[in-house]
């Protein structure tokens, strides 16, 4: 899923970088899939321990800029096929245009726009027909 933009801590020992271009990086949480292991259960625990109200996707895609220590996540998923398709969209529509930008910022800023684009996209797609129609009334029962 996509995610509003925030900022987050990379250098973190619970992740692990899958794939990696100049302005994107897809990272798996430590200890799932592949087996997972004593890692995968001590892992496990902390999440429990540190965050009991919130299950950490398994996961995320952050946006990164070269002289920046600023990372920013741009989406999660529960599974390696719902994360590639995201990677596989900013891959195809983002990096040519990423590419052509001279200012870091002004990539990020992009870069956050779009994510938030796409989010909104998706929210007014998810509303029913009749709450996007203009000037339609509801019938209350």
């Amino acid at each position: 899923m996509w995610l509003g933009p925030e900022e987050v801590l990379v250098a973190n020992a619970l992740w692990v970088t899958e794939r990696a271009n100049p302005f994107f990086v897809l990272q798996r949480r430590r200890g799932h899939g592949r087996g997972g292991g004593l890692t995968g259960l001590l892992v496990g625990t902390l999440d429990v321990v540190l965050d009991s109200s919130a299950r950490v996707a398994p996961y995320r895609i952050l946006h990164q800029t070269q002289d920046s220590q600023v990372y920013w996540t741009v989406a999660c998923g529960s599974s390696r096929k719902e994360i590639t398709k995201h990677w596989e969209w900013l891959e195809n529509n983002l990096l040519q245009t990423l590419s052509i930008f001279d200012n870091e910022e002004d990539i990020t800023t992009f870069v956050k726009g779009k994510i938030h684009g796409i989010i909104a996209e998706e929210n007014k797609n998810l509303q029913p027909q009749e709450m996007r129609t203009p000037g339609s009334s509801r019938k209350l029962s």
